[in-house]
């Protein structure tokens, strides 16, 4: 049978004299313990701060790629097609950014027959701009059709005082549109002008003290035929391209 029950703990050894527990002082056990595994004790503080670093160094990384792609962005030069795209916008708003007076001059020169240059003076400037009262009736459903966006007019009476010249500009959203409205015109049509451009330029001629021009026994071709000549000159500043500069605020290229 065991020297002791299975319910009482062994009797503690006995130590020789020679060999007394001398308590440890709390500054070595405190020494002791800043001593034990020092790399497994500070390890989460240290990956914390390298994580951070990490993460600075690659907030600083991407701030740098995002910085060099902006300047990158902002000194390039723009292309052709950049250009041409921001001269096309700007001659496509001249029917409202200009003001009425600069798209009919007070006054316009044309060629008569003899031949001399005379001048047409501006009596008058419509405040309507809708372009299917400003057409005949045979053109409003094709004025429609290709998206007229309005229509300005004024009027004009040559040199001698005896005819006037109404001079209309329609403006459509874009070359194409002004082209097809060119190209569905009656072929007799005579007084229209159109360039490469979102506008188309009619006249009417007529004399001053309102005849009809079938009154005079002859025909007389020639006192019409400045008002081309009048069509041409307000349509070739309207569709001439600007200067595009790029860094100047009012252009978008």
């Amino acid at each position: 049978m065991p020297p002791w029950s299975a319910l009482e703990p062994p009797a503690a050894p006995e130590v020789p004299a020679s060999s007394e527990l001398v308590p440890a002082p709390a500054e070595v056990l405190a020494a002791a313990a800043a001593l034990v595994a020092p790399s497994v004790r500070r390890r989460p503080g240290v990956l914390a701060m390298a994580c951070l670093a990490l993460t600075v160094v690659g907030c600083l990384v991407a701030a740098a790629a995002a910085g060099e792609a902006a300047h990158a962005a902002l000194t390039r030069k723009p292309t052709a097609a950049q250009r041409s795209a921001a001269a096309a916008a700007a001659v496509a708003r001249r029917w409202r950014s200009w003001p009425a007076g600069r798209i009919f001059p007070a006054t316009l020169p044309y060629r008569t027959v003899l031949p001399t240059t005379e001048t047409a003076s501006r009596i008058g400037i419509s405040p309507a701009d809708s372009c299917t009262v400003a057409v005949d009736a045979t053109l409003r459903l094709l004025a429609v059709r290709q998206h007229c966006l309005a229509a300005l007019r004024a009027t004009y009476v040559d040199e001698l005082q005896g005819v006037v010249y109404t001079v209309g500009v329609l403006a459509f959203p874009g070359a194409g549109r002004a082209a097809s409205f060119l190209a569905g015109l009656p072929a007799d049509r005579n007084n229209i002008s159109g360039l490469e451009g979102p506008f188309v330029v009619l006249t009417v001629a007529g004399y001053a003290d309102g005849r009809p021009a079938a009154f005079t026994q002859e025909r007389r071709s020639s006192v019409f035929a400045p008002a081309v000549q009048l069509a041409a000159e307000i349509i070739g500043p309207l569709n001439t391209a600007p200067t595009v500069n790029c860094t100047r605020r009012e252009w978008s290229c």
